[in-house]
């Protein structure tokens, strides 16, 4: 297997790809309506050139659906000096700048992305190799083993940050922490924590030690240097992928009979050029060129945050468009009905990048019939279907199957397989299993009637 590195030597001329213009945009992508005000007030306190307010001198916010807008691709090299400095960023897309910068073949770095996506919001691995090559599989084609699988698995938890990303328990994550810290006492702690994490968190000394032969204060040791270890891989990406919905929705999807109509929301201030200052511009003979360079700069600056807020609404609206029309019987008819769709369709057609997608659709909501939709729900993989159904809609299948079944006689998974496969859904009894264990349905012997 080729040895897995993160790149040191980065060429400076791809350390800086990105203009000033293009970090503005990929700032504002991630930015919802709330933050973007705030960015806009900011800029009306500090720079004397611009002004609220519209007339025939100001950008129009409405006129953006035939925008041309700059083509602010993310490559390879050029996530290094946006991502990391940006709050907005989520785990997944912070994961998904190093894997752009991991020296390995194409397909180590497509299996490492459909790993990535089987993480869950604690950056925990839930998933046996055997399951993960039957993702791998689906989705990044590409044929792995288990041990292949493992040997990547472990490379990725020691090179990957958060460190310890990609481990599979809390006991785990603390014993590979200890690891990377080069802790002296790693086997002994090791030990303790695979044992006795719970007695250690009980500040059970006493038993730990005579059950474990040790001394005491080996095992109170150990709680202090544990106790100041992370206990989730993720845990500071959370707050950010869990945060409750504090702004406006980034757009209003109206149903008109059957059609539904998007609008983007443009509730944030208008700003122009002073006309002032413009004027001001017409008389550089008459006044000393340092005021003339800095009203010029500071003119420029407000056209380039203009130019900016047009440029993001008019990706937004070609995405969300794209969403709509795609999901449009999800939107009306609900969850049953969510076909497969994947952030990397949508940039396709977009003629967009797909970090440039899930940076637009990362944490943000829209107003439907149905009411408020985190966009990311609007995504879902493809199941091996008739007519391309969504591990979504086959999630709500299972779970209505369930709640209208005979409780004196209660579905097994491989019952529930056949139901499916009449419905022209083949899904194997272990991926059942799984989605009954992630809607949290019992087993059909704990599901009976006694």
């Amino acid at each position: 297997m080729k040895r897995i590195k993160l790149n040191q030597k980065i060429n400076p001329t791809q350390k800086n790809v990105l203009s000033p213009k293009s970090r503005l945009f990929v700032k504002f992508i991630n930015l919802n309506l709330s933050e973007i005000n705030e960015i806009i007030e900011k800029e009306l306190t500090e720079n004397p050139c611009i002004e609220e307010g519209v007339d025939e001198n100001s950008v129009e916010l409405e006129n953006f659906d035939n925008l041309t807008v700059r083509q602010h691709e993310i490559g390879a090299n050029e996530f290094n000096e946006n991502i990391v400095e940006d709050k907005s960023a989520n785990l997944f897309d912070y994961l998904l700048m190093q894997l752009n910068l991991i020296d390995t073949n194409e397909d180590d770095k497509k299996s490492l992305y459909a790993i990535i996506r089987l993480l869950d919001d604690d950056g925990f691995l839930k998933y046996k190799n055997h399951e993960i090559a039957d993702v791998i599989k689906e989705q990044a084609r590409v044929e792995i083993d288990d041990i292949k699988i493992e040997e990547l698995i472990l490379k990725a938890q020691r090179i990957f940050d958060p460190p310890g990303i990609f481990t599979r328990s809390v006991k785990e994550f603390l014993i590979l922490q200890l690891e990377l810290s080069n802790n002296e006492n790693l086997p002994i702690y090791s030990k303790i924590i695979n044992n006795h994490l719970e007695n250690l968190a009980d500040k059970k000394f006493n038993v730990i030690a005579k059950d474990m032969h040790i001394k005491t204060a080996i095992v109170q040791n150990c709680l202090n240097i544990v106790s100041e270890l992370e206990p989730k891989p993720a845990r500071a990406f959370i707050k950010i992928n869990n945060q409750e919905f504090d702004s406006e929705p980034e757009a209003y999807i109206y149903q008109t009979n059957q059609e539904l109509v998007v609008q983007v929301n443009k509730n944030f201030k208008s700003i122009r050029i002073s006309p002032y200052y413009q004027k001001m511009m017409g008389q550089a003979n008459k006044i000393d060129s340092e005021v003339m360079n800095y009203v010029k700069s500071k003119i420029d600056d407000g056209k380039t945050l203009m130019k900016t807020i047009l440029e993001r609404n008019a990706i937004y609206n070609k995405v969300l468009k794209v969403i709509v029309d795609i999901q449009h019987d999800y939107i009306i008819k609900g969850d049953r009905f969510l076909k497969p769709l994947t952030l990397s369709d949508v940039a396709s057609i977009v003629g967009s990048h797909e970090s440039t997608v899930s940076r637009i659709t990362s944490n943000k909501f829209v107003s439907t019939p149905r009411g408020l939709i985190n966009l990311r729900n609007f995504f879902s993989n493809k199941i091996d279907s008739h007519d391309e159904t969504s591990s979504v809609a086959v999630k709500d299948m299972i779970d209505e199957l369930v709640r209208t079944e005979d409780k004196n006689n209660p579905c097994s998974d491989q019952e529930l397989k056949k139901i499916l496969e009449k419905k022209g859904i083949n899904i194997s009894r272990r991926t059942i299993a799984k989605y009954r264990n992630i809607l949290k349905i019992p087993s059909s012997f704990k599901r009976r009637n006694k």
